[in-house]
């Protein structure tokens, strides 16, 4: 079962995609109970290869299906610093995440994006 969302980016605009519930179902399930998310998202240190909404407050572990090496267009839940993270290329990431969705549309219009922004995600 997959949930389509809204991530709205005050000012720059909107990207859809989906939440994949069967790729980590409490995962998934913490976060979409936790819809509408408001968060000031920022990129990864010095780089824009992701952009992060840190404190999700979900606090859910990593799952049978974690792993480090993540593709572009995922939606990442990090167990470790409990952020939200939608990645911007492939790469290998510090620590195993949680894979919760995928980005369908206008991912490049993220890189648009000043850190602090304000992102909103919603249910379609």
């Amino acid at each position: 079962m997959s949930v389509p969302i809204k991530i709205n980016l005050f000012g720059i605009g909107i990207i859809e995609g989906e939440i994949i519930r069967y790729i980590a179902p409490l995962t998934a399930d913490a976060i979409l109970d936790k819809l509408p998310i408001v968060l000031r998202g920022r990129f990864s240190f010095g780089s824009k290869k992701y952009w992060t909404l840190p404190g999700i407050e979900i606090y859910k572990g990593a799952n049978s299906k974690s792993k480090a090496t993540v593709e572009k267009g995922d939606i990442l839940y990090n167990p470790k610093t409990d952020e939200l993270i939608i990645t911007l290329e492939n790469l290998e990431m510090p620590n195993k995440v949680n894979k919760v969705g995928k980005v369908d549309t206008n991912l490049d219009i993220l890189l648009q994006a000043k850190n602090g922004l304000n992102t909103k995600i919603i249910k379609k």
